[in-house]
């Protein structure tokens, strides 16, 4: 398997690994203390690895901005509308929809980066996107009841994962800059989203909040914020975003496994459906590689 690649497929792993985790930790931690503590806590890994490798040298204001927005749009922006829309709407609508990510990051390779469009990756993207559906269809069988807007809210989080996740990556690294700087911006727009929305949200009311969950938090920020992005954007650096982007769907297909071993969840036939997709379209692309 060529590494840039196995970089995405890892990143893959420990993002939808680290999406389980959480879990336990929003149990009695609130979202916005949770999202604030584990941007603040990335800092820590981050700024001594990049110290120790390549440092932080510093391009224009101008792909700053860029990198900052990145940072802001996908651990910030998309991550709240997600849970924004569980919450108001059934699983089988909100999982598969906020999970459409890799066509996005595709077609903003194709639409933003200008790279020449490939067969192979767009039914790759399809591939997962329709396996995203059979593994998260598994857990919709409740009767909670639905809003008009749930759906549209986990189709932007989708399309904003996969934009945000491609677009501004390459743009940055194809300009010059650094992967540690860039991935320093990202911890720091997603911190400024998070500290802000924290201070909003809880204004003159109390924050809930457990050790386990700042503990949680503290670790999704090591395996998340700091080594799956730093793998994905060597990844990004190594390879065509168009070919790297359906890779994105792996976080479903982890993050269901991590499921049944950590949550002890049982997979149905469905499920099983899932999987075979998201193999077969990750094979795909790995051989139009």
């Amino acid at each position: 398997m060529n590494i840039a690649i196995l970089f995405a497929v890892t990143s893959a792993a420990l993002w939808g690994g680290g999406q389980v985790i959480a879990k336990r930790g929003l149990e009695d931690t609130s979202i916005a203390m949770f999202g604030f503590v584990r941007s603040l806590s990335a800092f820590l890994f981050v700024i001594p690895f990049g110290l120790l490798t390549t440092g932080f040298p510093l391009p224009s204001i101008s792909l700053l901005v860029v990198a900052i927005l990145g940072g802001a749009l996908d651990s910030f922006v998309g991550t709240l509308l997600y849970m924004t829309a569980l919450r108001s709407s059934p699983a089988h609508e909100v999982v598969p929809l906020a999970n459409t990510a890799p066509f996005w990051g595709v077609m903003a390779a194709v639409l933003f980066l200008g790279e020449a469009p490939r067969i192979a990756s767009f039914i790759a993207a399809a591939l997962v996107i329709v396996g995203a559906y059979f593994l998260s269809s598994r857990r919709a069988r409740t009767d909670v009841p639905g809003s008009r807007s749930g759906p549209w809210i986990a189709l932007a989080a989708g399309a904003i994962w996969g934009i945000a996740e491609v677009a501004p990556s390459k743009y940055c690294l194809t300009h010059g800059m650094a992967a540690s700087t860039y991935q320093l911006m990202i911890i720091l727009g997603s911190a400024v989203g998070w500290g802000g929305y924290l201070l909003v949200r809880h204004r003159g009311h109390a924050i809930s909040w457990s050790r386990k969950g700042l503990g949680i938090a503290v670790l999704t920020a090591f395996t998340n914020l700091f080594l799956g992005w730093l793998l994905w954007l060597l990844a990004l650096g190594r390879a065509p975003a168009s070919l790297i982007s359906p890779m994105r769907g792996l976080v479903v297909l982890f993050g269901f496994l991590a499921s049944i071993l950590l949550l002890k969840e049982n997979p149905s036939k469905r499920s099983a459906v899932g999987v075979v997709l998201i193999i077969a379209g990750v094979t795909l692309v790995s051989l139009a590689w």
